[in-house]
C-alpha cells in the first residue's frame, strides 16, 4: 500500500509544478506530506536549515499553503519535500542508489522531471528537479541540512583500511 501512496503523491506534486507556470511568486504545492510527531519536528527543522539557494539560479522560493512540509527552488522550479510515507514504487532494497555526501538517493523518470528519494533515511526525503538540471550540485548543496535531521534506517559500514 505504501508503494501506491507515494506513486500517487509523486505525481500530485508534479502536477502542482506545472501549474505554478515558472513565475516568481509562491510555489503552491499539493499533495506533500503531512508527517507527524517527531517526523513534523525533524522536517521542521531541516526545511529550516536548507540554504537560500541550491545553485545558480535556483534561489529559494516561498511555497504555499504556508506550513506545507516542502521547499521550492528556481523558476522550474526544483522542488524539496520531507516526511513521505513508505518509499518510491520503484525502489527495492536491491535497486542502486547514488551516494552523495553520505546521502543515498534512488532516481526515477517521470514526466519530464526526475524524482531522487532517500528510502534509508527517515524522516524520507524527496526531490523533483526539471531533467535539464544536473542534481549532483543541488544534492550537495543540501546534504547538510539532509544528514543532520534525517536518520539512516542502514547500518553504517566502516571503511576498509587502507591497503585491502
Amino acid at each position: 500500500m505504501a508503494f501506491v501512496r507515494r506513486a500517487t503523491a509523486v505525481t500530485a506534486l508534479v502536477i502542482a509544478l506545472a501549474a505554478c507556470g515558472g513565475g516568481s511568486g509562491p510555489v503552491r504545492v499539493t499533495g506533500a506530506p503531512v508527517p507527524t510527531g517527531a517526523a513534523a519536528e525533524s522536517c521542521r527543522k531541516l526545511l529550516a536549515a536548507l540554504p537560500d539557494s541550491l545553485g545558480k539560479g535556483l534561489g529559494r522560493r516561498a511555497v504555499s499553503p504556508a506550513g506545507v512540509s516542502a521547499a521550492a527552488y528556481g523558476k522550474a522550479p526544483v522542488l524539496l519535500t520531507c516526511g513521505q510515507e513508505g518509499v518510491a514504487a520503484g525502489y527495492q532494497k536491491t535497486s542502486q542508489v547514488a551516494q552523495v555526501q553520505g546521502v543515498s538517493w534512488f532516481s526515477q523518470e517521470a514526466d519530464g522531471r526526475t524524482s531522487l528519494s532517500t528510502p534509508t533515511r527517515r524522516p524520507q526525503i524527496t526531490i523533483l528537479l526539471p531533467h535539464s538540471l544536473d542534481a549532483w550540485d543541488i544534492l550537495v548543496t543540501a546534504a547538510p541540512a539532509i544528514t543532520t535531521h534525517t536518520v539512516s534506517t542502514v547500518p553504517e559500514t566502516p571503511d576498509p583500511p587502507p591497503g585491502s
